[in-house]
Parts: structure tokens; sequence; C-alpha cells
């Protein structure tokens, strides 16, 4: 028996030592990264700023902070044996007073980020815990993605493989309530359908007002399921009194809240959840806290001089906050079930383009920060539309800056370009109400969330709206904005034009350009203008569409003359007539294969890519390519990710793509230090200059989404998917009979359906629909394309199920399956591979059922349930 527990006990070793290598591996090192981040005030981050990538600095001994880096009190303690360890949140108790009870910090062996989770590995002691930070996205459900609630989720496994004595411990403070941390609040506590939870506001909140940033009108929630049995324990009271009464005794006094109610930051009032599991080695499901920050009314919105409060979405369905918790809270195993099959789905998809998991990393980052600028309404009455607003969050407080709009449609495009229409109404039912100004509006106000007027300027936000309500129309097939404003834009596209008159001189001064007759601000406008002859075409003004191509054709000849450096090295110059030994990055080329547009010459664009790749090897890029190469002009991420998508070599696209993710993971000291992700940097020195939290890095998409058949695949990539089919290969010719020649069959079929989600169709006949459809309750979240008569008709249902530009997960028959919580972090990632090769298998079942059946015009395709259609576009 001895020996047999030596062998268990080394064994385990063995085990240990294998993970500690596995988790070593991580190269991502952002310089913030996400806990709950849903709303512009639902918005938590942990800073992972350090002085050097020692893993020996990873402690788990720092606060959350908002955005802005104002202290949001958020803690959470592991018990085993009696010692306490802090998992997140700052170890700042006096650990002399508490002697044989001080804390420790645990020690985190990894961080992992997917679009949906944070996931971090700390060891405490002989237990090793998986923190789940779940954020959920879900672009087709706008009930769900307008919820403002977050989950935080602990599993953890003993390292010795022996129970151990645990208990739990989180709280929130009154921080998450207010910028003005001498602003008076009040609490309750208490049970309601099966959950306990704390409730915290304002005692004078200020409706639609914020300071520092924070909104001034909210509401928190800190919440707990009761439905499973355990031993939960709650209570509100001073932050050293709750902390200490765990530490020294494994959990609360629900009878014992303090109801003195008081400011924030005046004996700092903390709202606490416990768990005490006994004597465990792992667990059997996983220990969850829920946190939200409910803002209701959410939006102050004025039209034609009436002012109206709009509420958020998910009121549609939920009359209650508390219901509406009460619901989150229960649904977390079906949230994380979406979220791993969504977090995969993506990752599959961005490493068709790079291999090496770099863009994914970056997506990874940004996706819940460009989600959580949006506030999701629902209509003020009936017959009135959904509303989607943005906040210009990292710069200002603008409502809805159609310049980030602009840069970020890759990212719509690619989850859900049907959420484009509720973001543009706002906007044209705006202006279709100011006729006496003939140019497009920078945005809907300047102070979120506000939304006052339009902010009407002759700058460059025709170019952005023309574009943006054409890729709405061909990525959504839904036409409507085309007919119902085609006026409106048909006066944007004659004053575009009159403006255009003076190319190429005397244009205006681009926001993207440090100087006036940009080149590429101008090949923008030309690109906005054949947009207009798209749109023309799909609402049948043939004439005004042929009218509108002729001068865009001739326009783009002129600029092609004019803007390019003549030899062999073409670069886009500056301005026009401007030295040769100077250039612009022209990532307004990408609007060439976004749209499938015709106008470029590409035997030009290919010569492009072989210039600006050698820009690329420049000793001052090391992070990236400065919009112009004037000296001390700063990079832009989002600009790089459209050029990156604008070359046409996979290997130059991919050297460009590594320069950017250098400087969205440096977490050096000076730089970008503890900021989310920003927009604007030094590409010499990778330090952060602005734009922190910008909606417009949804622009990193940009490589996922092309009209055009773009080559997006890597040799290695390729390959390695190849090797990851075989055993796929090997299944299915044994299930048809061990048929040797299946297997080639086979392969190509798949290298064929991997191409066609990848190419898109550049003609123009064949956009295809992907109307909204809200997705089945009892199916887990699946991304599909459908197959759908030409762009004839106006109206479609507005919001229907989203799908991934360049691949699409299939919907699976029956209930959604509940997946077991992973006791190792690398069990997870071994899950997520598999419902990747499941969703591969699946899809080749179908593919090969749908080889010689085409559906009907008018065939909108099965419920989500039991669909078969087909996944190519």
């Amino acid at each position: 028996m001895t020996y047999l527990r030596l062998l268990v006990v080394s064994f385990l070793l063995l085990l240990n030592i294998a993970r500690l290598q596995v988790y070593g591996s991580q190269t991502f090192w952002p310089g913030a990264i996400p806990l709950a981040v849903r709303t512009p005030y639902l918005n938590a981050w942990m800073p992972m700023q350090a002085t050097s990538l020692d893993e020996s600095q990873l402690l788990s001994n720092t606060w959350p902070v908002f955005w802005k880096q104002a202290v949001l009190g958020w803690l959470c303690y592991i018990r085993v044996d009696g010692k306490t360890w802090t998992l997140f949140g700052s170890n700042n108790l006096n650990n002399t007073a508490l002697g044989d009870y001080a804390i420790q910090s645990g020690h985190v062996i990894e961080t992992e980020l997917t679009p949906t989770r944070t996931i971090q590995v700390i060891e405490a002691g002989q237990i090793n815990v998986t923190v789940t930070f779940l954020s959920p996205i879900n672009p087709s459900d706008l009930v769900q993605q307008s919820l403002p609630f977050s989950y935080v989720a602990l599993e953890f496994s003993s390292l010795d493989g022996q129970p151990h004595e645990i208990e739990l411990y989180s709280d929130i403070s009154a921080e998450w309530l207010s910028g003005f941390r001498n602003a008076d609040v009040n609490w309750t506590s208490g049970q309601h359908d099966s959950m306990a939870y704390h409730q915290v506001q304002l005692v004078h909140p200020a409706p639609f007002q914020e300071y520092n940033s924070q909104a001034s009108d909210g509401t928190a929630y800190y919440a707990m399921s009761t439905s499973q049995g355990r031993n939960i324990s709650w209570q509100a009271c001073q932050d050293i009194d709750c902390r200490e009464e765990f530490i020294y005794a494994g959990g609360l006094n629900s009878q014992n809240s303090n109801t003195t109610f008081r400011p924030i930051d005046i004996a700092y009032p903390v709202f606490g959840i416990s768990v005490n599991l006994g004597r465990v080695a792992s667990l059997n499901a996983s220990i969850v806290w829920t946190l939200g920050y409910v803002r209701d009314p959410s939006i102050s919105y004025t039209l034609s001089g009436n002012n109206v409060t709009l509420r958020p979405y998910y009121t549609t369905k939920y009359e209650a906050s508390l219901d509406a918790l009460a619901d989150f809270v229960a649904n977390f195993s079906d949230a994380l079930s979406h979220a791993t099959t969504f977090d995969a789905q993506v990752r599959g998809t961005a490493c068709n383009v790079t291999s090496d998991g770099k863009l994914f990393d970056m997506i990874s980052l940004v996706t819940r920060q460009v989600f959580s600028s949006l506030e999701i309404t629902a209509p003020e009455r009936a017959g009135s539309p959904i509303r989607i607003f943005m906040k210009d969050m990292g710069t200002s407080q603008r409502v809805t800056p159609v310049e980030n709009l602009y840069a970020a449609i890759p990212m719509f495009l690619y989850y859900n370009s049907s959420l484009l229409k509720p973001l543009l109404v706002p906007l044209l039912e705006q202006q279709n109400q100011s006729s006496v100004f003939p140019y497009a509006t920078k945005d809907l106000g300047p102070s979120f969330p506000v939304v006052s007027s339009p902010t009407l300027t002759p700058d460059a936000s025709i170019d952005h709206m023309l574009i943006l309500v054409l890729a709405h129309a061909q990525f959504s097939n839904d036409t409507s904005i085309l007919h119902d404003y085609y006026g409106l834009l048909k006066s944007w596209a004659e004053y575009l034009i009159d403006v255009r008159a003076q190319f190429p001189y005397q244009l205006p001064l681009d926001n993207s350009s440090t100087t006036r007759n940009s080149t590429n601000f101008a090949v923008k406008g030309i690109f906005a203008i054949q947009a207009m002859a798209e749109i023309s075409e799909l609402v049948y003004a043939s004439n005004d569409s042929d009218r509108y191509s002729r001068m865009a054709s001739s326009m783009m000849s002129t600029w092609a003359t004019l803007a390019i450096s003549p030899g062999n090295n073409p670069l886009v110059l500056i301005t026009f007539g401007d030295q040769q030994n100077t250039w612009s990055l022209p990532y307004n080329l990408y609007l060439q294969s976004l749209l499938g547009l015709k106008l470029f010459n590409e035997t030009v664009l290919s010569e492009l890519t072989v210039t600006y790749g050698d820009q690329i090897q420049n000793a001052n890029y090391v992070y990236g390519l400065p919009s112009e190469s004037l000296s001390a002009t700063p990079g832009n991420l989002a600009w790089n990710a459209w050029m990156a998508a604008t070359l046409t070599d996979n290997m130059t696209r991919s050297a460009l793509l590594d320069t950017i993710w250098r400087y969205a993971s440096n977490n050096a000291t000076e730089s970008p230090g503890p900021w989310p992700l920003g927009l604007t940097y030094d590409v010499q020195h990778g330090t952060y200059i602005g734009g922190t939290m910008s909606p417009a890095l949804g622009g990193l998409f940009a490589p996922l989404v092309h009209r055009n058949p773009v080559n997006l695949g890597l040799p290695t990539a390729q390959n390695s998917n190849s090797d990851k089919l075989r055993p796929i290969g090997a299944i299915v010719g044994g299930v048809l009979g061990g048929l040797a020649g299946l297997l080639l069959i086979v392969g190509l079929m798949l290298g064929l359906l991997r191409r066609r989600r990848r190419h898109i169709s550049t003609s123009k006949d064949k956009t295809k629909p992907t109307p909204f459809v809200e997705p089945s309750h009892s199916s887990p979240f699946v991304l599909e394309k459908r197959e759908r008569d030409p762009l004839t008709r106006r109206q479609i249902p507005i919001f229907a199920r989203s799908h991934f530009r360049d691949s699409s997960l299939t919907a699976v028959g029956g209930p959604s399956e509940t997946l077991p919580p992973a006791s190792y972090h690398i069990a997870r990632l071994r899950e997520e591979e598999l419902l990747g090769i499941r969703s591969e298998i699946e899809e080749l079942r179908r593919f090969m059922q749908s080889t010689h059946i085409e559906p009907a015009s008018s065939d909108l395709g099965a419920p989500p349930d039991y669909s078969s259609s087909r996944g190519d576009s």
C-alpha cells in the first residue's frame, strides 16, 4: 500500500511539473486584461504592467480598475485548511495583526484570453484554482447582449491529490457606483428566485450624468445561485470586518449585515458572498458569482426637438432588473457552453489567417472592449426602431463617432452585419430631419449618454456613411435603409462630388492625415462614390448607378496616376505631387476587397505589397507602420490591420500583423502601461499615445472579412489543418466501408469547404443575405450562413441569427449540452479543440448531403434546431 501511495504521489508530481511547463508557455502580455467588460459603465480591468516577464512577479495581489484607472473594489479569497490566499484584489489587510491567519497572494501560473473570457490559473498552496471571468458575447440575441451582467467562476483541483478544507469568499465595494467617492449609498441584501444577492445604489442618483467617466445613475448587484444546496452566506459590512470574519471563521453572518448607510469612502462598505465547501479535492460544478451594473433608462434621446428616455433592450423581456439578474445567474452553464463554442470558432477562423495565434490574441483582447462601448435600447413605442448607440470610449464622451464606427466595421461584419442597422438608424433619422446641411454628421452629440443633436461639419463623414450603409446591405442582405434614405444618401453623394470636383487639389483635412490633399483621404472618397453606384443599383436607380460608377472609375485612374510614385518600387505618396521619398499608409484600399469592388488595379496592388513589405523590415517600425512616413507620425492599430488585409502576400501580411502584436503584447513599465489597449502609439518604441478602449479597435478584424476572393491562408496553417483532419478522413472512410479513394475525395471537399468559407464572391448580384432570427433558447449559440435570393426585397426580419464571415458553426439538434467544468485548464483547451473537430465533421456531413441539392430561392431555411442548410457563401 505504501508503494502504491508513493507511486500515486510521484505520478501527481510529474503531472504538475508537466502542467507548469505548459503554463509557462504564455507569450501574450497586454498591459491590462478584461475582467467584467459588458457596457460603458460595467467595465473592469486588471493591470498587468510588469518590470519584466519574470513569472515570480505574477502575484494575484492587484485591485481591478475601471477602464480609466479608478480602483474598483472587487476581491476574492480562497481558504485552504485555515490558510487564506488572495485570488484577485489587493492583499492589503494588516498581516501582522492577523498573526497565524496572515494572507498570502496566489501565484498566477497562466493567463489566457479568448473573445468572451479571461482565464487565470492560480496556485494557492496545495490547490490550483482556475478563475474564469466571463462576459458573454451574443451578437444575434439582443436581449442577452444587452444584459449588463458578468460572471466570475472558480474551479480547482488538489495538487497532492488529497482533500482539503476549502472556503471561498468574494466581495465588491460601493466604488462601482460613482467616480465621486464621497457620494452617499444605501443597500439591501437577501434572496430572490434561488439566488442570494446584494443591491447597492446611490442615495441621490444623477440621471444621464458621469463623474470621471463612471455613471452616476446606476445600481450595482452581486449575486450567487443557491440552487445547488451549498453552504452559502452573505453579509454587508465594512471591508475590514467582512474580510477578517472570513479569514478567521471561513464564512459570513447572513443575519448581521451593517445597515448604517454612508458615503462610498467612509468605512468602505463591501458586499460579500461566501461558500463553505467542506473537505474536498475538486469540484463537480463551478462556484460562480454574478456582477452587474444596471441603468434604466439608459439613453436620453432627442429627435426633432422631442425628447424621450430609452430603456435597455432586455426590458422587452424583463420588466424588473432582479428577474433579469436571476435568469442570468441561473444560465451560467449555458453561457459557458455558448462561450466555449463561440471562442473555438473565432480561434479557428483567425488561425486560418495567422497560424501562430497572434491575430487571435489581439481580437480576443478587443472583442469585449468594442462591444462594451455599445448601449442597446428598446423601441420607445410600437413601430419605433431598435437603436444602438456607441460611446467614444477612451477619447471623449461623443455619441456614435462615425469615424470610429467606420474603423470598427470589420468586427461588426464578422460577428453580425445586422448589428449595423440599429447603429446607423439614429444617424440617418437625425440627419433626415436636418436637410439644411448637405453633409453628414460626425456624431450624435458630445455627451454620452445624452443624444442631443447631430454634429454637422464638412468633413469625411459622407465617405464613411456611404460605405457603412453599403456594407450593411451587402453583408446582411437588408436593403431597407437604402430605400428609406435614398434621397439623403444621394444628396450626400452629390455634395461629395461637388467637393471632389477640386480633385486632386484643395481637399479638406482628414482626421487620419496630418496634411491637406491627402491621397489616402481622396481614395476613400472615390470608393464612397462607387459605393453610391452600388447603392443605386440595389434600389434599381440604374441611371444614377451608371453615372456614379463612371465618375468613380475616372477619378480612380487620375488618382493612381498622381498618387503613386513612379518606378519599380511604387509607394502611395502622402499628398499629390509630394516628394518621392515620403509615403502614406493606403489602408483605405482595403475597401476594394471589403466591398467586392474592382476599381483599383490588382497588379499595382501586388507591387505595393512588395514595397510596403520592405518598409515593415525598417528598424524604425518595430511595432507596425505609421499612418505617414513623416517623423513622429504615430501608428494606428486599426489602420495597420486594414493594411494587412489589403496586402496580397501571406508572408507580408503575417509580418505586419506580427509587428502590431508586439505592441499589443507590450506590458513594460513605460508602455503601454496599465491602460486597456490603445489605438495610437509610437511605432518605434511601442509607447502608448491615445485611444485606450477605442471602439475603432474593431478594425483588427479586417484580415478576416473580405468579399473579394483574397488568399488568406498561410501554407503552414493549411498544412497544420490538414494534419488535424486526417483522423476525420479515417472516420469517414471507416463509416463508408473503408474505401481508400474516399479519403482523397474527403480531403478535396474539406479543402474546397475551407476555401469557400474564406473566399467571398466578387459578384454583386450574388450577395448572400444574413437576416437576423432569434436563436432557439434550447440550443447553443451557433452561427450559420444561408442561401437567399438576391437583394430584391426591402422587408427582411431585422434581428436574425448572426454569422461569422469566413466560416460558420452549424446548429446541432436538440437541447444544448451543459459542458462540465474542467478540473484542469488544459482540459478546457482540449474541450475546445474537440468542439472544433465536431464542428468540422458536422460541416462535412452537411456539405456532402447538400452537394447536389440547391434550395429554392425563396427558402429561408429550417429552424436552428434541425437546420441542414449549406455553410458556403
